[in-house]
């Protein structure tokens, strides 16, 4: 799609340097959320609510159980679905980490509706990529509040 190309609806676009089929990209993120044991619907839940506590903070650090704090770091702008026809959705992002092991994921408001409505996690090496593994591994930490 022409849209989730660099420079098009953001600098660098939403593929990051994967060259797969858009297809193929759904399809092989979709079978690693099987595998991890979640669907698209728990894990959007999980990162609607995470976003909103993050949110709420200003900018502020909150924890969100199972040692993992998010932030959420505010920016200019709103960005569109490369969809199209889904409405536009704030620039700011949050910065999900683990303090135990120091990993951490970047997802943005876009990320969560491009997951909820597209199962959309974003080409491997995009800046806001949810690589399903690590997605599951912090999510459940996220469990053990």
């Amino acid at each position: 799609m022409e849209r989730m190309a660099p420079g098009v609806l953001c600098r660098d676009g939403f593929l990051g340097g994967d060259d797969r089929p858009l297809g193929e990209i759904l399809d092989a993120d979709r079978a690693a959320v099987e595998a991890a044991g979640l669907t698209h619907e728990e894990i959007v839940r999980r990162l609607g609510e995470i976003l909103r506590l993050a949110m709420a903070r200003y900018g502020a650090p909150v924890e969100v159980g199972g040692g993992l704090t998010a932030v959420y770091v505010e920016a200019m702008g709103r960005i569109p679905c490369p969809w199209g026809g889904h409405g536009v959705f704030a620039k700011g992002e949050v910065r999900l980490a683990d303090r135990l092991t120091g990993r951490q994921i970047v997802f943005t408001p876009l990320s969560v509706h491009l997951v909820d409505e597209h199962g959309f996690y974003q080409g491997k090496g995009s800046r806001y990529r949810l690589e399903p593994r690590l997605l599951a591994e912090l999510l459940r930490r996220n469990d053990k509040k």
